[in-house]
């Protein structure tokens, strides 16, 4: 495989998409976002937070987080769900240093930059290096846990770029230019 911009990734890098999902639409954004480091040369794995009985981060050099958005102009909250905000209180402080975090999050209608700032700050106070801004995309219906639209070709586009850069960061040493 030839090198990426950045340098080769090592054989043993591997990523950790969690993710939860009421509708599919978040599984679906972490599937893409998995698929997108694996072309990258990235082992993903994708795992829902509701299913995790701890944070297994051997091998991971990129740790992904989405939540769906509920309620995300509650402050209190930050419009986490339950299972990813459990999950995320089970890191310890410095459990992600020398990974890079990522965070994304699908919403109906508002909140889920509100989202992705909490998941960020949260990867970054247990030790990860969060190089890019997160990622918002729209699907669904609002106040209800029926399918509705499926995020735009776009925003699954946004996600897969979003992926590609982690997959660079991962590869460039801490403080390269």
């Amino acid at each position: 495989m030839p090198p990426l911009a950045g340098g080769p990734i090592l054989p043993d890098m591997s990523a950790l998409v969690v993710f939860d999902t009421i509708t599919g639409h978040t599984r679906r954004a972490a599937e893409d976002i998995a698929a997108a480091l694996g072309a990258e040369g990235l082992t993903a794995r994708v795992q829902a937070a509701g299913e995790m009985a701890g944070w297994d981060l051997a091998d991971a050099a990129v740790v992904v987080v989405g939540s769906p958005c509920h309620a995300g102009s509650v402050a209190l909250r930050s419009g986490l769900s339950g299972p990813i905000r459990s999950a995320l209180k089970r890191l310890g402080a410095s459990e992600l240093a020398g990974k890079v975090g990522g965070a994304f999050s699908v919403h109906c209608a508002y909140g889920g930059h509100r989202v992705v700032r909490a998941i960020s700050k949260r990867l970054a106070a247990c030790g990860a290096r969060v190089p890019l801004p997160g990622v918002v995309v729209r699907a669904g219906v609002p106040f209800s846990v029926v399918t509705g639209p499926m995020a735009s070709e776009q925003d699954r586009q946004r996600l897969r770029d979003f992926a590609r850069g982690l997959a660079v960061a991962a590869k460039t040493p801490t403080g390269a230019a």
